[in-house]
């Protein structure tokens, strides 16, 4: 079926950079762009009406986790200073025999409604970490049913982490453990890429610089490249990955990866935060960035998640001009791409101390043409003929906008995931109106409120403390 989308402001692309067309049209059928420009004169099957709306290539988000929402409202809450900044460590980090507990992880509810959250705030695209867990088959039938597009495949590391009842971090090493992590997440690699009627591309995972060894590294770029998959690994991510990388190896987690041969254009790094020279780690000393930049390495900045602790990127800015090619993830809840443009652009203004960074098109760059680049793919991230049909259609008419000059100023000063009114995956309409089409999403809600209940009720099973959530997080106000 051939459909045409006309009356916006379309976001076209000339080979070279995004144009915005006033008026214009896009043509697409089955699974491919026609026709991106003015005015379409054939006969088509269908038309979108998308005026007062930015018609726009779908988003791509960089760095995803599945899952429900509850564990996050744990895993960020500004009361809970069991780790200074140190992020997913303060939820990621259950007691030895609470381990089981800590995380309900369920693919029917929790990793489903976050892949159609992510996909109603306009993401087409997403790389989805340590998704696929130990029930591969039935993940990936949930992705398939869902209908976006993924990259995903299982994390592993040498370390896990727990806390002891006093609330003390401990380091469990185990070899084997990465070992045998690393085989399923090549089985998967092999058996599931392709998969979705080639919605889903494959990727490894390997956990964070300093929950791996130097030997699991190496091996996972070696597989990489025999099997012909990227890598994504969570790199400078907090203070503890830090300082133990510089305990073990005398050198920042950037050389490290360097040293040992990780870093090329077919990897990206998660977050890259506390490089050489930022504020936070008081280490002036080698050039990160540069490091990165050389290798061609790509960086995945989830912005939101770390304004949740304090902290910014210093700065996003800084990161183009040394010419890393930069995507941005979602990664905490909400999983609002939108916003996170808006974020990922004020962080660098505050980071700059200028009011002139974190331009719009950068950030916008970075959720289409960035994220694309990420992943090996030219026909991403991108409205021209012969590109991916994947399209999300943004209402500007609304009163939150009022009178639009530029419209992809208008996206990233104002919008939010709310205001995405369609989204298109493969040629097929996924969300129409603001309403995802293929499931019932009240009944999905109150299945996804149960298992948070489920989760924050198990918290004394789990917590150094043996205490409830609601005295490890007292609530804003006193609740009855």
């Amino acid at each position: 079926m051939k459909t045409l989308i006309q009356g916006g402001y379309v976001v076209g692309f000339n080979g070279r950079e995004h144009q915005v067309i006033r008026d214009g049209v896009v043509a697409f059928e089955r699974d491919r762009v026609l026709f991106v420009g003015k005015q379409y004169t054939e006969p088509v099957d269908k038309k979108i009406d998308a005026k007062g709306c930015l018609v726009s290539p779908g988003l791509i988000d960089t760095h995803f986790h599945s899952g429900g929402n509850a564990s996050d409202y744990l895993l960020n809450d500004a009361n809970k200073v069991d780790y200074f900044a140190s992020n997913y460590l303060a939820h990621g980090a259950p007691t030895r025999e609470g381990a089981k507990h800590a995380h309900l992880k369920d693919i029917d509810v929790g990793q489903r409604f976050s892949l159609i959250h992510v996909l109603k705030s306009g993401v087409t695209t997403t790389l989805e970490i340590g998704g696929p867990g130990t029930t591969p088959e039935s993940y990936v039938a949930m992705v398939d049913e869902v209908g976006i597009r993924c990259y995903t495949g299982p994390s592993y590391k040498n370390v896990n982490f727990f806390q002891d009842r006093e609330g003390r971090l401990e380091y469990d090493w185990n070899d084997e453990r990465g070992s045998e992590g690393l085989k399923k997440a090549i089985a998967f690699a092999n058996k599931f890429n392709g998969a979705c009627n080639g919605r889903m591309g494959t990727m490894l995972f390997p956990g964070h610089v300093d929950t791996c060894t130097p030997e699991l590294l190496k091996e996972t770029r070696k597989a990489a490249k025999e099997i012909g998959v990227r890598v994504q690994i969570h790199a400078t991510i907090n203070l503890f990955e830090f300082h133990t990388v510089m305990r073990l190896h005398r050198c920042t987690p950037i050389e490290l990866l360097h040293k040992i041969g990780f870093l090329d254009p077919e990897v990206s790094l998660s977050h890259c935060i506390f490089i050489s020279g930022h504020s936070w780690l008081a280490y002036p000393y080698g050039d990160d960035l540069k490091i990165i930049a050389d290798s061609g390495a790509s960086v995945a900045y989830s912005p939101l998640k770390y304004l949740k602790l304090g902290i910014v990127m210093e700065s996003f800015d800084k990161y183009l001009k040394a010419g890393i090619n930069m995507g941005i993830g979602t990664d905490t809840f909400p999983k609002d791409i939108i916003s996170d443009m808006r974020y990922a652009s004020l962080c660098s203004r505050v980071a700059e101390k200028s009011f002139i960074a974190g331009h719009p098109r950068d950030v916008f760059n970075a959720v289409t043409l960035g994220g694309a680049k990420l992943v090996g793919r030219d026909d991403l991230g991108r409205l021209q003929k012969g590109a991916k049909a994947d399209i999300a259609i943004i209402n500007l008419k609304d009163i939150a906008f009022g009178a639009v000059r530029d419209p992809i100023k208008a996206v990233v000063e104002t919008a939010v995931s709310r205001d995405v009114r369609t989204v298109i995956v493969d040629g097929e309409i996924l969300v129409d109106n603001g309403k995802y089409l293929r499931l019932n999403e009240e009944e999905l809600l109150d299945k996804v409120q149960a298992k948070g209940e489920e989760v924050w009720k198990s918290v004394p099973n789990w917590h150094w403390t043996g205490k409830g959530v609601d005295e490890v997080l007292p609530p804003a106000f006193k609740m009855s």
